[in-house]
């Protein structure tokens, strides 16, 4: 068939258009050539459709592509001076370290290979841009252009032009809602003259002849280091194997019955084949906008199949709205029936709703979603009709390690889910082993931030450190409550005190207390505005996480008048209408100073920039926040994170539990490690060497503050 036998539409706007199965797939299916402008080069095995690869290569089928490469500062500085040699043998390393990068992900192994295999052949062929000129010193900008040409062996051409990003159901749909605008040469007169327009511009830009832009053959180094890595003859089947295991995810997706339904990611697919293989029981640890939620949508939709009750629990009337959404779009057209309880939702309480609700012989599928406050109260837990029919859903499993949220681990439920980047509480040995005895053990594989990455689930981002020293003032209460730590920690590790659980408490009162002088410390707010001053432009969409009101409305005044516009604030008692705030911030742009209400689950994808200035000593929350940031976003290629580190003065080398600073940093390397500016880690070390403290010697310390973690439910 050619492009013609098709009715295609003139555009597609997700989720109420099948994008692939519509549009993409039969369309590559009848052409010969494809021009497609694909942003990173890594990007490229996003652009291949599986089930149409075949067809398309049989018809003689010829790829052109151009991309970008990831590029160092040091290369931006080479940018300056125009294309050089060591330019090119810097984008050869990045390219060669990106096609490695594939390669050694489980994920993107075989499509790699076939990547590699269609070099090889012939089938692709790919060239690298810039653009942009150098202005006032300022280097030449990534090309991103977003632009699709197809022909089929008649001559009849379809450009495409939009958002769409190259994310199929053939390795890592994830909803975005995107769109794309299509024209057709043979339709009429003006969508003949864009599609040649767009045609003409493409080949401008192959043969390196469109101003402003610059385009020069793949490096032959990396070209050389991809071909090695081909199968020839082998990846049609390679192929087949690819198609195989997208049939296997539609099994656990969801919403597979719907055009254009979701179908969970490779990583998703093994958990949830390994947590049924346990029984049913088990924590995900998986990053931060890696797609938990899905994930365990996906486990809930496979529970209602079953004819349970699923019990979801949240932290948080910002989670309980987000889950709502997600479980309404998800399950659209199932007749699902979902009873919310908590954030002002009462219905549950009046005349044994609840109790009905959850019992275990309905007709029509239905489900509770409640607050983790709400669900640990005696009126809820009583109300439930337990059973082995409830399936147990705990979103941030963590938080049910809290003395009152125990109550609800002794609900007799049957299948048990727990969802948390960092499920283990930190300093809370007892509670952690609460919710791994109640939810059974972390189900492989373990899905960290570096695995996260190379997955595409989350964006590649840039690190940058920044200190402050305490006041004098702040300094000399610093050195009061290490003493009266030192001494309390040294009667625990003395074991010889009867009072062992209260020194504990004692112990962490102290911590927060004296954590207490580092979050307000004076010099954050001034070193926040230098921050935003230096660093904001237009367009762009930052997060300042502060640890309370008073530090947020400082940072507030300090960057308005120091001349930034588009400032916000956000937090749980801010009058006005939440929801419409990041709304225009998402669309608009501009600063959001913030507290903790932004740490758990609210997603904003379009944040390109983050600065941390609130300091804990749990670990967790620096996870949460950086999350916010790394969630993928059509409109975003890299996310950027400035991270406030204090200095206080250590008497306590020699105790990491107690180590203020040895906290600080041990939760920065991680993240320092997995940045795309490696300089990171030697600014961290640089760091400890200042402070005399021996960087190999760093583990992740920390403690759980529950207290503060309640107040941000409330």
């Amino acid at each position: 068939m050619n492009l013609s036998s098709y009715n295609f539409g003139r555009s597609y706007h997700k989720p109420a258009d099948d994008l692939a199965q519509d549009f993409y797939l039969p369309a590559l299916e009848a052409s010969v050539s494809y021009d497609r402008a694909v942003g990173f080069f890594s990007s490229t095995i996003f652009i291949i459709a599986w089930s149409s690869l075949k067809a398309f290569a049989k018809n003689g089928g010829k790829m052109r592509l151009i991309c970008s490469p990831i590029l160092s500062e040091g290369d931006h500085e080479a940018l300056r001076e125009g294309y050089s040699r060591k330019l090119e043998e810097s984008t050869s390393q990045s390219l060669c370290q990106s096609f490695q990068d594939l390669l050694d992900n489980d994920t993107f192994h075989k499509p790699a290979v076939v990547l590699a295999s269609l070099v090889a052949e012939g089938i692709i062929d790919c060239k690298i841009a810039w653009i942009g000129k150098d202005l006032s010193g300022r280097p030449r900008r990534l090309f991103h252009d977003k632009l699709g040409i197809l022909t089929d062996k008649v001559g009849n051409k379809i450009a495409f032009k939009g958002s769409m990003n190259e994310t199929w159901p053939a390795l890592s749909q994830d909803g975005n809602l995107e769109s794309v605008d299509v024209f057709a040469s043979w339709r009429d007169e003006g969508e003949q003259a864009r599609v040649s327009d767009e045609a003409n511009y493409f080949d401008q830009l192959w043969d390196n002849a469109y101003p402003g832009v610059e385009v020069h053959p793949f490096p032959e180094t990396a070209r050389n280091k991809i071909i090695s890595s081909a199968e020839a003859g082998h990846w049609p089947e390679l192929v087949d194997e690819i198609c195989l295991e997208l049939e296997e995810a539609a099994r656990w997706s969801p919403d597979a019955s719907r055009m254009g339904g979701r179908k969970p990611r490779p990583h998703q697919i093994q958990a949830l084949d390994e947590w049924e293989r346990q029984g049913r029981r088990g924590v995900f640890k998986h990053a931060t906008g890696s797609g938990k939620t899905f994930t365990a949508l996906c486990a809930i939709g496979d529970a209602l199949s079953r004819n349970e009750v699923p019990l979801i629990l949240v932290p948080g009337e910002l989670l309980l709205d987000q889950w709502l959404e997600e479980i309404k779009g998800t399950f659209e057209g199932s007749n699902l029936a979902i009873m919310v309880c908590g954030g002002g939702h009462n219905k549950w309480r009046k005349n044994n709703n609840l109790r009905r609700w959850t019992r275990s012989n309905h007709t029509t599928p239905r489900a509770v979603l409640s607050t983790i406050q709400t669900a640990s109260g005696s009126e809820f837990l009583s109300q439930i009709s337990q059973g082995e029919h409830i399936f147990l859903v705990a979103d941030e499993v963590h938080r049910l390690g809290a003395t009152k949220a125990q109550n609800i681990l002794t609900t007799v439920v049957g299948p048990r889910l727990g969802l948390s980047a960092t499920p283990e509480r930190a300093g809370d040995p007892t509670g952690t082993k609460a919710i791994f005895d109640y939810f059974g053990p972390i189900v492989p594989p373990v899905f960290g931030l570096k695995e996260a990455i190379a997955a595409k689930a989350l964006t590649p981002y840039f690190y940058n450190v920044h200190t402050v020293r305490l006041t004098s003032d702040e300094g000399d209460q610093w050195r009061s409550y290490s003493k009266r730590i030192q001494r309390v920690y040294a009667r625990i590790l003395s074991g010889g005190d009867e009072e062992g659980v209260n020194l504990s408490r004692q112990l962490q009162n102290l911590l927060i207390q004296r954590a207490r002088i580092v979050k307000s410390a004076e010099g954050k707010t001034e070193l926040a505005a230098q921050v935003l001053k230096e660093n904001f432009s237009d367009g762009q969409r930052w997060i300042v996480y502060c640890d309370d009101q008073s530090q947020m409305h400082e940072v507030t005044s300090s960057a308005k008048s120091g001349g930034l516009k588009s400032v916000f604030e956000y937090h749980s008692e801010m009058e006005g209408d939440k929801q419409e705030t990041l709304k225009f911030f998402s669309e608009r742009g501009g600063i959001v100073v913030s507290i903790r209400c932004l740490d758990e689950g609210v997603d904003i994808p379009s944040v390109t920039h983050a600065l941390i200035l609130a300091s804990s000593k749990n670990p967790r929350e620096f996870v949460q926040r950086r999350g916010r940031v790394l969630r993928r976003h059509a409109q975003k290629n890299f996310a950027h994170l400035h991270d406030v580190l204090v200095l206080p003065e250590t008497d306590d080398e020699d105790q990491p539990e107690v180590s203020f600073l040895k906290g600080e940093l041990a939760r920065a390397i991680e993240f320092g490690s997995n940045a795309q500016n490696p300089a990171a880690v030697f600014d961290l070390k640089r760091i400890a060497a200042q402070a005399g403290v021996a960087w190999e010697d760093l583990t992740t310390v920390g403690f759980e503050d529950d207290e503060e973690e309640a107040e941000a439910s409330e």
